[in-house]
């Protein structure tokens, strides 16, 4: 299981490092094809992790790191 930081990201030293899923949201949702993209997580649900995921899956669609950044999630992208 990945942690939170591993996943969404953190301040290491003051300088920000990605998790993987800032990493990919942010390279699926730059490409501007009109192809369906996925995103699939696999295993068991974490209530730590599921919170902070909370506006991405709602009507918002809408990724917030705790470095500040926000990634809108393009319509062509699917999270399962």
């Amino acid at each position: 299981a990945l942690s939170n930081d591993e996943i969404y990201g953190c301040f290491e030293s003051n300088e920000w490092r990605d998790g993987i899923l800032a990493r990919v949201m942010r390279n699926i949702c730059k490409d501007e094809s009109p192809n369906q993209k996925w995103t699939l997580f696999d295993g068991p649900v974490d209530t730590l992790w599921i919170e902070s995921m909370n506006t991405l899956l709602d009507d918002n669609k809408l990724l917030t790191l705790l470095s500040g950044e926000r990634i809108m999630m393009a319509p062509q992208v699917s999270i399962l």
